[in-house]
């Protein structure tokens, strides 16, 4: 299948409220009572592998990813990493819309019992090698900055570590935990989720009375939307997991968007 033209690039806040429009079709915005992993209680999550599972979707997204490092104010990608599970996924498709390489890196637990992400497999990065950094869902950071030290270890230079969505508030930079360099970072859509101690008193699911699930990778099942989805008007995809598309003169309304450039 050949690849598709992307549409010409977008205003962010555009950008954001069409990154909004797939999860919420693919129904990886879930609204409900949920605990997470953290213990904290939440009235919404995020479950990415229910967007991610639509190939045209996904190529959608890692079109806008692309785009960070294209045109006349781009920085220029030599190779696009991921780490595993969902930045496998995108890594592969914004490189191959890239025409460059893709690699992924793995946890790995040493003696001592501690965790860090290493490049196996034969991948490897060569010294002065332009990397952007890519993942699907940044809620701590973490694994972004666990990313970081192989990337310098090799030697390549790290030109931007980019996000689908931002769930920290405020994406700008990460902050290499071994050197404490700074690097520019930015999200697609920037999300605000609140969690709750649970509690009736302080987690309105919980005062509620509402069902508990238990969300991830042995977690809970919905269901697909009913309703069709359409292709995204003027990219040329279509097929399962692409609703329509926000005009680009249309404003995007009361969105829990909040995007500003990387710095």
């Amino acid at each position: 299948m050949s690849m598709p033209s992307r549409a010409a690039p977008a205003d962010r806040s555009v950008i954001a409220h069409r990154v909004e429009e797939l999860f919420l079709a693919s129904g990886a915005l879930r609204q409900g009572h949920f605990r997470l992993k953290s213990g904290r209680h939440a009235e919404r999550y995020l479950e990415k592998f229910q967007v991610l599972q639509y190939p045209d979707a996904v190529s959608e997204l890692c079109g806008y990813l692309a785009e960070l490092v294209q045109g006349p104010e781009g920085r220029r990608a030599d190779v696009v990493v991921g780490p595993t599970t969902g930045g496998v996924i995108l890594a592969f498709e914004v490189a191959r819309q890239l025409g460059v390489r893709a690699l992924f890196a793995e946890e790995v637990r040493d003696p001592d019992g501690t965790t860090r992400r290493e490049f196996r497999r034969g991948f490897q990065l060569t010294e002065g090698e332009r990397v952007l950094l890519v993942d699907d869902i940044l809620t701590t950071g973490g694994s972004l900055l666990a990313m970081v030290p192989p990337i310098e270890a090799a030697g390549a230079e790290l030109v931007l570590a980019a996000v689908l969505v931002d769930r920290s508030g405020g994406l700008q930079t990460i902050t290499s935990p071994v050197t404490g360099h700074a690097y520019p970072a930015t999200a697609l859509w920037t999300l605000d989720l609140p969690t709750y101690e649970p509690a009736a008193a302080t987690c309105p699911g919980c005062a509620a009375g509402l069902p508990l699930e238990v969300p991830g990778s042995g977690g809970t099942h919905r269901p697909l939307p009913a309703a069709p989805i359409v292709e995204a008007t003027g990219t040329g995809l279509s097929g399962a997991g692409m609703p329509p598309a926000a005009a680009p003169d249309t404003a995007p309304g009361n969105l829990p968007t909040s995007l500003g450039p990387a710095t």
